[in-house]
């Protein structure tokens, strides 16, 4: 039900700890500056873009509803905003199209496996926050071609989509490394996965994450298929937004970086309450035991709260998405454990 709170009652807000279920007006606490925002609060609804990539990063399930760890992310920024992570608009689409769209306002922010570049940055006029996925683009070849890296590899086709960054790492490596691959270039990504596994080439390349989910999803048998060892790019994944909106910029950036938080502090969704007396500063203003951070984002006291009690920390968006995948964190483990994920301070 829209509007509901996982963990209501488990805290009042600012005067004591004694059990609430009264949700926080969203709108009464808007920017007046941030017109994203007020539209959300208005409608009661976010509208998120989404692009079809694969079980595990974002797909729709046999009922038609979106999964994987870009569409949980959607649903985290709800939670912020709405203290309802179901209060989603998932719009599909396509690779050729996405930049456009949220141009032109069609949703309030793209969340996919969308690279964050220079040239996206500043051509494109759009923002992103920091990233939420540190990828790299991969191969994947059918065990016949008797090779698991590119250096064994000798004359080959490679299906690759025309519309992304990954063609021209492609053209890049080509070029620099003297290989002798022919690129068939695709303008949808979902014709580049039919082409290669009808046989039409010999390779495809596309981010490693998305080659394992359609590994799974679209092969007649997996097991037909290798990914290969070799990662040849930086791929920071992350939201993007119109550069038009830095209220609503901060909102999105720190309902990110509140699953990262959580994580640091060992919160998760199923154990929020052994922690609503903790005496650690940053866990209590995370819980709204403290309020201030919401009202400074135009948010309710208890914002974060609803993001991990209805979505979950980090590690448990990964766990159910790409862990489910056979992915591991690698870089995408916090900094404490050496990985890449830092959240700035909470005060």
């Amino acid at each position: 039900m829209r509007g509901s709170r996982i963990i209501s009652g488990l805290l009042a807000i600012g005067a004591s700890l004694a059990c609430s279920a009264a949700p926080v007006t969203v709108a009464a606490q808007t920017p007046a500056a941030s017109p994203t925002l007020g539209r959300i609060a208005d409608e009661g609804l976010l509208r998120c873009g989404v692009v079809r990539a694969g079980p595990g990063v974002s797909e729709t399930d046999a009922a038609g509803i979106w999964r994987g760890f870009f569409p949980d992310y959607c649903r985290v920024v709800a939670a912020a905003v709405l203290g309802d992570a179901e209060a989603v608009e998932f719009v599909e689409v396509s690779y050729t199209v996405r930049f456009e769209a949220l141009n032109e306002g069609a949703f309030d922010l793209l969340m996919a496996n969308t690279t964050w570049t220079v040239s996206r940055d500043t051509e494109l006029g759009l923002a992103f926050t920091a990233p939420i996925y540190y990828d790299g683009q991969g191969f994947m070849a059918n065990r016949s071609l008797g090779a698991t890296r590119l250096d064994e590899v000798g004359k080959a086709t490679v299906c690759v989509n025309n519309n992304t960054t990954t063609i021209q790492n492609l053209r890049d490596l080509i070029a620099s490394r003297g290989l002798e691959l022919e690129i068939l270039g695709f303008d949808s990504t979902e014709v580049a996965y039919d082409s290669f596994f009808a046989r039409d080439c010999d390779i495809l390349t596309q981010d490693r994450s998305a080659l394992v989910a359609v590994r799974l999803s679209r092969s007649p048998n997996p097991d037909d298929y290798i990914l290969f060892s070799d990662v040849v790019s930086k791929e920071p994944l992350g939201p993007a937004l119109r550069n038009d909106d830095e209220d609503w910029f901060d909102v999105v950036q720190w309902a990110v970086f509140a699953t990262l938080i959580a994580e640091e502090h060992g919160l998760r969704s199923g154990n929020l309450s052994d922690h609503l007396d903790s005496d650690n500063p940053e866990i209590r203003r995370l819980l709204g035991v403290e309020p201030g951070v919401g009202a400074s984002l135009g948010l309710p006291a208890d914002w974060a709260l609803q993001v991990v009690s209805q979505v979950g920390s980090y590690a448990e968006i990964f766990e159910r998405n790409l862990g489910a995948l056979g992915l591991d964190r690698g870089l995408n483990k916090l900094w404490s454990d050496g990985g890449l994920h830092y959240a700035p301070p909470l005060r």
